[in-house]
């Protein structure tokens, strides 16, 4: 029996998993004016003046075409009782389609879905699209900011949800 020395890509990801981060879920229109969605906790704010945000998306994803192609999209900041909404999002695009039934939202900017509920969101049009790897960065110019009913979000960390606990 050998023991298996782990790949830059295992270290990678096993680092990666420790780094929490504030569960997002990214929606928009489609081209055709339907729903979509894809939780995402790669996301950032870039920029005050002006106000920009960026997303990252797989490129192999149909949301990444979606993204690239869409007139606006809305960065929603998920609320700690929201996990089961994330993981909706997290689903094949096909799942997640028909789970919009399901999930309360509002008409915002262009019509991006903003999801009721959650700590708040960023509705943005594209700005620029930049190729890294397997991955999309989506920067956005940030046309509206909504702030929602809880002040918390939700977390994820080393493949969990849960929330920040503060210390005195």
């Amino acid at each position: 029996m050998t023991d298996a020395t782990p790949t830059l890509a295992d270290n990678y990801k096993a680092l990666a998993r420790t780094w929490a981060a504030t569960v997002t879920v990214v929606t928009m229109l489609d081209e055709n004016d339907d729903l979509d969605g894809f939780t995402a906790t790669a996301f950032l704010t870039v920029s005050i003046d002006p106000p920009i945000i960026l997303v990252s998306v797989q490129k192999s994803t149909l949301a990444s075409e979606t993204l690239s192609k869409c007139k606006a999209f809305a960065v929603n900041l998920l609320a700690p009782d929201q996990a089961e909404i994330s993981n909706t999002f997290a689903r094949p695009q096909v799942q997640r389609k028909e789970s919009w039934d399901s999930i309360p939202f509002k008409e915002g900017v262009a019509g991006a879905p903003l999801l009721k509920g959650t700590a708040g969101a960023f509705t943005a049009t594209v700005r620029q699209i930049i190729e890294a790897g397997d991955h999309l960065l989506v920067l956005g110019d940030v046309k509206d900011i909504h702030v929602h009913e809880s002040p918390e979000t939700l977390m994820y960390h080393n493949r969990r949800y849960g929330k920040v606990a503060y210390h005195e």
